[in-house]
């Protein structure tokens, strides 16, 4: 830690790529590798009699670091540390900072609860010579100068029980710190993050006992479903089933064991995109992981996400649908409590949030169209999203 720490024009991937701190990343070949390992391990973890330390302990090898921690905090009606993981630190030292409340002396911790609920954020950002200790308490002055950590970072979200989630990443001073690119590779990581404890968070809640993630995920009320290397499907959620026959756009063949779209088009796009994650061929895809299905009314945005079967040497895929016309419409005064905006701000958002493009939310609150795209720029950079779908998706998943 250190511890102190609308409409879219078709059914095509979203051609948005990675961005940080305002500049354009294109994700090359190793960055890729990196992601879809680090991907594979932390979707691992939802089943695992350890939950996230096999991930902690990956990603600290995979990056470079010193220490890596998840910790999922409640801040309301009062400040209170939940439960986490940790690697690198002494033992039982992050369950005792739990437990006591110095985990919210830990700098990266404490920023990550003052940003709100979405950040991505590193010490140095980037820059070799930052003094990481310049403003620290002295908690944390102690804590960063015996482990040696020359940069710290984190991401931040809230999960759907209103929980604040924070994974920090420590590296030693030995190490430079955390690259642009490196940014960029959490800044991807960060969806998959919320997914992977979302489920998490529901098999361990429940009482019924689950053998595998493939069984667990029939048992859940979000659209997921999973499919194999070959690209049968393996489970889907009732709910999953039930939005294909509500939207009339695709039924689930349970004999064939595969889904029949209404739009062959798409159906076409979405089986060539399962197969070039299985494949690892992931380059093709240009980076996007997002297909887009239009209904009678807000398209279902589909995302994929690649799951390898370490023991099989293969790839199954995640597939997960977002319905904005499923999801209740928050008030400016909820929007602003969920995310950083002003009520100016909100107000576009909210209009944002029923389907409204940039032109037609300027009619809304005749405004000039620039307002708007001014308003969505300065939304995206205070709650550190790279994209507009981004940000609504992750109203959408709050508020569902």
């Amino acid at each position: 830690m250190p511890i102190e720490s609308h409409h879219h024009p078709g059914h095509v991937a979203d051609p948005d790529r990675n961005q940080v701190n305002g500049g354009l990343l294109a994700p090359d070949d190793n960055q890729a590798d990196i992601l879809d390992r680090l991907v594979t391990s932390l979707y691992s973890c939802v089943d695992h009699n350890e939950g996230f330390d096999p991930f902690l302990r990956f990603i600290r090898e995979e990056l470079d670091l010193v220490s890596a921690c998840l910790a999922v905090i409640q801040k309301e009606p009062q400040l209170k540390g939940l439960y986490g993981w940790a690697v690198g630190y002494p033992p039982g030292v992050v369950p005792l900072m739990l437990k006591t409340g110095l985990v919210f002396k830990d700098k990266a911790i404490a920023r990550a609860l003052d940003a709100g609920p979405n950040a991505l954020f590193s010490y140095a950002d980037g820059d070799p010579e930052c003094d990481v200790l310049a403003g620290m308490s002295s908690f944390s002055r102690t804590w960063v100068r015996a482990a040696g950590i020359v940069d710290s970072a984190t991401i931040a979200f809230t999960n759907k029980y209103q929980q604040h989630v924070a994974l920090v990443f420590n590296r030693h001073k030995s190490r430079p710190v955390f690259s642009k690119q490196e940014m960029a590779l959490l800044a991807r990581l960060k969806k998959h993050a919320e997914i992977a404890l979302d489920l998490y968070e529901r098999l361990h809640r429940s009482e019924q006992s689950f053998k595998d993630l493939q069984t667990s995920i029939a048992m859940l009320k979000q659209p997921v479903a999973v499919f194999s290397p070959v690209t049968l499907l393996i489970s889907a959620s009732p709910a999953f089933i039930d939005i294909g026959n509500r939207y009339d756009v695709f039924t689930v063949n349970q004999e064939t064991r595969g889904i029949h779209f209404r739009d062959t088009g798409f159906g076409k796009d979405f089986y060539t995109q399962l197969m070039l994650f299985i494949t690892g061929k992931t380059a093709a895809l240009d980076d996007n992981d997002t297909l887009y299905l239009h209904t009678d009314a807000l398209p279902l945005r589909f995302s994929i996400t690649p799951v390898h079967n370490k023991q099989r040497s293969n790839s199954n895929v995640l597939v997960e649908i977002f319905d904005p016309n499923d999801c209740r419409v928050p008030g400016t005064a909820e929007i602003r409590k969920i995310i950083n905006a002003t009520e100016a701000e909100a107000r576009v958002c909210h209009c944002l949030i029923k389907g409204a493009n940039t032109a037609e939310a300027a009619e809304e609150l005749s405004l000039a169209v620039s307002t708007v795209r001014t308003n969505i720029k300065s939304l995206l950079q205070k709650n550190n999203f790279n994209r507009q779908v981004d940000l609504i998706s992750h109203l959408l998943r709050i508020c569902s």
